[in-house]
Formats: structure tokens, sequence, C-alpha cells
């Protein structure tokens, strides 16, 4: 078997997300357990106009990563349980020492939303992110891309490209390794299996 690694779309595709002019309201949410809790009348508006978090029992629920953009884009502003307000600069340093790579992830999720794509959660630890196309919608189109970030410099094992090469192929998906480099730029690659 052979992997063939290519430069990818991605490199040269610089639309910006116009997801920002959709929200003028900003929602208070609640940091409990990694996650930011938001409550009110509507949080659907949030949810549905990007695909961030799931709304759950009439909140929604954002993962750390998404709630560090919704803080970075003035779209939430983040409290603990006792009141002490979060900024982006504390939620970002919260995060990073409590959750491994969260800023090589965070890079990652932030370009591939500037772009304008729907990011969801991947698969386990290899698997980082699924990536729609734009303007899919959620439970009716599938993710297009499978993202596995690499810091630059960093090993990554053959045995680990295969398995995530396999993955990518028995989920029918593009995988796409994306080297986050010591400046935070991003280059992203695909990578398809071949066999001779």
């Amino acid at each position: 078997m052979v992997i063939k690694i290519t430069e990818n779309e991605f490199n040269n595709d610089s639309q910006e997300s116009n997801d920002e002019e959709y929200e003028p309201e900003t929602y208070e949410g609640i940091l409990k357990d990694l996650k930011v809790i938001v409550k009110g009348e509507n949080i659907s508006l949030l949810h549905n106009r990007g695909y961030y978090g799931e709304i759950i029992d009439e909140t929604l629920e954002l993962d750390p990563i998404e709630s560090l953009l919704m803080v970075e884009r003035n779209r939430v502003v983040v409290h603990t349980e006792d009141g002490q307000e979060f900024g982006y600069k504390e939620l970002a340093e919260y995060f990073v020492n409590e959750i491994p790579r969260f800023w090589t992830r965070y890079l990652v999720y932030k370009d591939l939303r500037n772009r304008g794509y729907i990011v969801r959660k991947g698969f386990g630890e290899d698997i980082e992110f699924r990536v729609y196309e734009r303007g899919a919608t959620i439970g009716e189109d599938t993710a297009k891309y499978l993202i596995h970030p690499v810091i630059e410099g960093s090993p990554l094992s053959l045995t680990n490209l295969s398995k995530i090469t396999k993955i990518a192929q028995s989920s029918r998906k593009k995988l796409i390794l994306t080297v986050v480099d010591r400046q935070g730029e991003l280059t992203y690659y695909d990578c398809k299996n071949f066999n001779i």
C-alpha cells in the first residue's frame, strides 16, 4: 500500500465566513465541566445558523473549541458558576492548561470556520474534526472531509497514518492532514491510499 499526500484546496481557499453578520445578540454562558452551557430563548438561532454546539434540554452545550471561538467573536460571554467572568485570554489559558493539544486544535477549527465550513467533532483521538461543505445541512448532508491536525516537527507514525487513512476510506471521506507550524500557520494536505 502507498499513501499519497498532496496539498489540498483549503490552502488556496480564502473565502471568509459571513457567519458573524447573522448574530447581533450576545448570549450568556456558564462554564461547567469543560463545556459552556448557554440558556435563552434564541439559542436555536446560534445553533442553526452555524451548527455550533448541541441542544440538550433547552440549553446549548458548546465544547471548549466552540466556546473559545464564540467568546472571540463576542457572541458568548462566559462566567463560572460563582459569577467570575472569563474573557478570551482567560478562557484560552484555562482550556490550554486542561486539554492536551487544545491550541493546535483551536487554530485548525478557527481557520476552517473562518473559511465558511461547518466543522463538527470527529472520531476519537485520530480524526479530530468532520468538515461539511459550505451550505450543508446537518442531518441531511454528510461530512466531506476528515481532519487530522499535526504539529510541524512532531512524528506521525506510518502505522497511525495508515490507520486514519483506512478510517477515511471506509467512511468514504477525504482525509486531510493539517500541519500547524511554529507561527500558527496552517497547510492542508490530501492523504489517499493506493494499492500497488
